[in-house]
């Protein structure tokens, strides 16, 4: 195998990784389901400008700039035996390793080079994958979602930008109701095709399609005497006095201690308005919503009708048979009588 071992993306690369995708694909995009009382930070607030992004035009200043969130990560991968599910521990954590079905073949390569070379020691690259709870105090969960993997340090672009541990994160600096500390939320960038492709969506399965496949990736990020103040939504102001998140473009360390990343660098200059992207409607995530409710009632409903006919119906088996009478004693006499 080659010192390139798998898909060695670039930052033209991850960009297109990130919008060309089919929204059909895009539903299942974690081998693994998260638990039903998992929230993401969809729900976040944001200036009513930002809903719909996709019709405003392209910036000159937004020229190579793109939502992005990638980095190296070497650890220990273990694999489940017979299957492709993996897991990485990185500074004695351990961590699901997540994959799209399109990288499928990237999973399988590195469980074969691990075969191959018998080191389960490898260096990743990877998206991070973050899961917020509903309440503030509950800690967010962190996976990543493998891309591919390297055995030469400088065997790709990302390498070359990168050290082991450091992230490139490229979204919206703000605040998010679910989350503490301030994040760089990474949406997904906006592509024509694909928008037109939503649009011919039947309005029935719409709104879910467009809320999984615009789903955003919410990174905390530790940043001490940031310059830049973070957004944060404010309900008792009006549209015109909310303001917007800036868009960052900053190198963060991955501090598996912490659960988080921390600031490193910025990598450009701070951009006041975003790059085009998607970003579901709240019409939609109500939608979504109301379905989900709307599928988990009958099924209760169902329920209830049936223990309550199984009661009577046993209850009346038991009156439809009449009370059996007790056998007579056969006569002793009569018997010894019949005997002589």
């Amino acid at each position: 195998m080659s010192d390139k071992a798998q898909l060695e993306p670039t930052p033209a690369d991850l960009k297109t990784a990130e919008t060309t995708e089919a929204p059909a694909d895009l539903e299942t995009t974690e081998t693994t389901q998260p638990s039903a009382d998992l929230k993401t930070a969809e729900t976040t607030e944001a200036p009513a400008e930002l809903e719909n992004t996709e019709t405003t035009e392209e910036e000159p200043e937004h020229k190579g700039a793109f939502f992005q969130a990638v980095g190296i990560l070497p650890g220990e991968v273990s694999f489940e035996e017979g299957s492709i599910m993996a897991k990485v521990t990185v500074g004695g954590k351990e961590y699901r390793l997540l994959f799209k079905p399109r990288l499928m073949s990237a999973m399988v390569a590195l469980k074969l080079e691990i075969k191959q070379s018998g080191s389960t020691t490898q260096r990743l690259i990877v998206y991070p994958k973050v899961m917020h709870f509903p309440k503030q105090d509950q800690p967010h969960q962190l996976a990543f979602q493998l891309v591919g993997f390297e055995k030469d340090p400088a065997s790709s672009a990302i390498s070359m930008q990168l050290e082991d541990f450091e992230f490139k994160l490229s979204g919206l600096w703000q605040f998010i109701p679910v989350c503490r500390v301030p994040v760089i939320s990474v949406f997904r960038n906006f592509d024509e095709a694909i928008h037109q492709n939503l649009k011919k969506l039947d309005e029935a399965v719409a709104a879910k399609k467009k809320v999984n496949f615009m789903k955003a990736t919410h990174v905390p990020l530790i940043w001490k005497d940031a310059p830049f103040k973070p957004f944060r939504f404010n309900p008792k102001l009006e549209k015109e006095e909310q303001g917007r998140p800036l868009f960052l473009q900053l190198k963060a360390k991955f501090i598996p201690a912490k659960d988080g990343f921390e600031f490193v660098a910025l990598l450009a200059p701070p951009l006041e308005k975003a790059p085009k992207f998607f970003k579901a409607s709240n019409d939609d995530k109500a939608t979504v919503q109301k379905e989900k409710k709307k599928n988990a009632t009958p099924s209760k409903a169902k329920a209830t009708p049936v223990s309550a006919k199984a009661t009577p119906s046993k209850a009346k088996e038991k009156q439809a048979k009449p009370p059996q009478p007790k056998p007579k004693p056969r006569p002793v006499k009569a018997e010894q009588k019949s005997e002589e």
